[in-house]
């Protein structure tokens, strides 16, 4: 596209007579976010009516309206006004919205002479200089707020992102420390006060002094306090915002991983995810705090050895000891952990599983069988846990031992001190107070060890999962296309979901725009599995699928989930509103949107027929409704989300025929003629709405033409390589 060099702002053509305001600035919200790495349509964003108060957008300014779509579109992401004086080079491409009439531009970025690059409304690139940009918004955006731009540095392993969190946050911990040594300071006080006590007031009965020493040391004991919960407060919310943002990292990749490589076990992967709480509650303040106390025993030893001198030997005995309690168990506790864990997570995977499945498992009479496994696994697991346990209250017991005979140590040896002057009665007492304080963390070292061993082994555990292959990998370059004509294109494809053997294979097959396909043939031949290639939710094992020309793999998953829908043959929906499940994946589209597209595929009926319309309740999995419904409601998204290629597994297998008519007709009609539509099915009736029938047996494309022909064909018997999948 040629570049248009003008030294004043061009006339523009009022948007209102050309095309929705909203519509044209939903354009140039698409081409940023495009630019920004994201694949937005233009369409789903102009179903944004709605600002996050309720107003119409279209009552707002144009400013305001970009900012409600943005935000819509993109829950975490972030936006800021700026001024072009304060512009930097990172902070291309945003947009510029006119203060006073009805412009807007997509700026991409400054040029060497000073000028600004930038497109119009209507697709037009333009050269301006900043000072014809002077009366009007400077908007950047942002589509997440979780490490952004980090490019090649991002955070690949969970370990990795523990340690960017921390460190992200290392001023507040480094804080923690800080109080933790005020506090530990303080603490001295209490047993300063007691000698002081024992030593000048009971002897002289100073009690003028003994006042003035209860006053101080109550004034160090609020302080004390004050700084412990500052101290909590500070920690406990820093360690608050790492849960929610590696939370968001972890869902996030459970969300990306590729379906063709995704864990066969959906329970014991769920439970491994959960994992991240172990490591969660090592992060927690209290863990952390013993953390930072447990180097305050040397400063506690260096104080016994200042009052009483020779008594300090004894706690430098006995901390190394207790040390190396805490440490020698270590080994047997990671062994025992790893076990509980791994057990763990099958018992948490098989109670998923089971509640999850409970009706096919009532209608097989399987219950029995289930509890017996769930038995066994309990059994294994709670023997485990008992042998954990005990090796760990061996060694808290151990460590409290540790301290009575260290007390005892430091009485026997302080009365020696004091019988040669050494040593006063309050210092004795002093010096006891202040070793239970140095002991006191130390003591906590097997509990910390436990913990400890948790964490590490459920890192491992989200390590594991975080290499496990993305949609989209970090540092993948994916291409996000300007736009997309929809053909499809497969070449020297194999695929099998298991290693053994290939599950469907084809030379070649291409689909272009404006096709209406049928695929047919016996169960289990291979036509979901064609499909679920083309849709790009799958990865071929060799080979590659392309669209437009690119393969697949290269594509921006985001890009990919725009311009293809796919239909699976069981529609999963998800507890909420008819409403959210209708809209999942969509920005907001208004109600009469949802309703029209529902009138297209009978949807409508049963949303009239419910008081509660489209806020009808639906419970996990779509129960309530039946297989029928289901398939309307993913049909009904699919028209509201309007993809250039639209793929369907067996759409109407539930519906009786008189509605599979009436969804057929409407479908066929409605869907654009120069999009892609591919049919699955084994009903007769979908077949006179296509153009084109597709014949697969065994895994292997064996027909592909005409309907007539192909028909014609398969009416001969001695030609059918399939004549189980011939309409009757």
């Amino acid at each position: 596209m040629s570049i248009e060099t003008s030294q004043t702002t061009p006339p523009i053509t009022p948007v209102a007579e050309t095309r929705n305001p909203r519509e044209a600035l939903a354009g140039l919200l698409s081409k940023l976010a495009g630019l920004k790495g994201q694949a937005m349509p233009a369409f789903r964003l102009s179903l944004i009516e709605q600002s996050r108060d309720g107003l119409s957008l279209d009552d707002l300014p144009w400013r305001d309206q970009c900012i409600e779509m943005w935000v819509a579109a993109f829950p975490k992401g972030q936006w800021r006004q700026t001024e072009v004086k304060k512009l930097a080079p990172g902070d291309f491409p945003l947009l510029w919205v006119a203060t006073d009439r009805a412009l807007a531009y997509l700026v991409k970025g400054r040029l060497s002479h000073g000028a600004c690059r930038v497109e119009t409304l209507d697709g037009k690139s333009l050269e301006l200089q900043a000072s014809e940009l002077k009366e009007g918004f400077w908007l950047a955006f942002e589509v997440s707020d979780v490490v952004n731009s980090m490019g090649d540095s991002a955070p690949k392993s969970a370990s990795d992102w523990f340690a960017f969190a921390l460190r992200k946050h290392r001023r507040v911990f480094m804080e923690g420390v800080f109080a933790t040594f005020i506090i530990s300071s303080l603490a001295l006080f209490s047993a300063l006060y007691t000698m002081q006590v024992y030593d000048r007031v009971v002897p002289t009965r100073g009690f003028s002094t003994l006042w003035v020493l209860t006053i101080g040391v109550m004034v160090a004991i609020l302080l004390e306090f004050i700084m412990k919960q500052a101290r909590s407060y500070i920690v406990e919310r820093a360690s608050k915002r790492i849960d929610l943002e590696l939370s968001e990292v972890f869902f996030s990749k459970a969300m990306d991983i590729r379906m063709d490589v995704r864990p066969a076990t959906v329970g014991t992967f769920a439970s491994q995810i959960r994992n991240f709480e172990s490591v969660r509650s090592f992060m927690t303040a209290s863990t952390l705090f013993i953390l930072a106390d447990a180097p305050f025993a040397l400063f506690f030893i260096g104080v016994i050895a200042i009052i009483g001198g020779p008594v300090a030997l004894v706690p430098v005995v006995m901390v190394p000891i207790a040390v190396m309690t805490g440490f020698l168990a270590s080994r047997k506790i990671k062994e025992y952990t790893r076990l509980q864990m791994a057990e763990s997570n099958q018992k948490n995977g098989l109670l998923i599983e089971s509640i999850d499945g409970i009706e096919s498992i009532k209608a097989a009479g399987g219950t029995w069988k289930m509890q017996d496994r769930y038995r066994q696994l309990t059994q294994t697991l709670s023997a485990n846990e008992l042998r954990l346990k005990l090796l760990s209250m061996r060694s808290t017991n151990l460590s409290q031992s540790i301290q009575q005979i260290n007390y005892v140590g430091m009485i026997a040896v302080g009365a020696y001190a004091i019988s040669n002057g050494q040593l006063s009665m309050g210092g004795l007492i002093a010096c006891s107070i202040i070793a239970g304080r140095a002991l006191s963390p130390i003591s906590q070292i097997p509990q910390l060890v436990s913990q400890w061993n948790n964490a590490k082994i459920a890192l491992e555990a989200l390590d594991n999962i975080m290499q496990v292959p993305s949609d989209r990998e970090v540092d993948a370059k994916l291409i996000i296309p300007e736009g997309c004509d929809g053909r499809v294109r497969l070449e020297k494809v194999s695929f099998g979901y298991t290693q053994e053997r290939p599950t469907f294979a084809t030379a070649a097959l291409f689909i272009k725009p404006g096709e209406r396909v049928a695929v047919i043939g016996s169960v289990g031949s291979g036509k979901s599995t064609l499909i679920k290639l083309l849709s790009g939710l799958y990865k071929p094992q060799a080979g590659s699928v392309y669209l437009d020309d690119i393969d697949m793999q290269h594509l921006a998953p985001a890009f990919l989930r725009e311009h293809i829908g796919y239909l699976p043959q069981d529609v999963r929906l998800f507890n909420g509103s008819l409403k959210a499940n209708l809209t999942l994946g969509l920005p907001t589209p208004s109600d009469s949107r949802i309703l029209q597209a529902a009138a297209l595929t009978g949807l409508d009926q049963v949303i009239q027929n419910h008081p509660q319309g489209l806020e009808l309740e639906i419970t996990e999995g779509g129960r309530g409704l039946s297989g029928g419904q289901r398939q309307l409601v993913g049909l009904t998204r699919l028209l509201l989300a309007q993809p250039k290629v639209m793929l369907l597994d067996e759409p109407t297998a539930s519906m009786d025929s008189r509605l599979e008519a009436k969804v057929m007709k409407h479908l066929f009609q409605e869907i654009s003629p120069q999009s892609i539509l591919v049919v699955v099915t084994h009903k007769p009736a979908v077949l006179p709405h296509v153009d084109r029938i597709i014949v697969v047996d065994s895994g292997q494309i064996v027909m592909d033409d005409t309907r007539d022909k192909v028909l014609a064909l398969m009416r001969q018997p001695t030609k059918t390589p399939a004549t189980d999948t011939a309409p009757h």
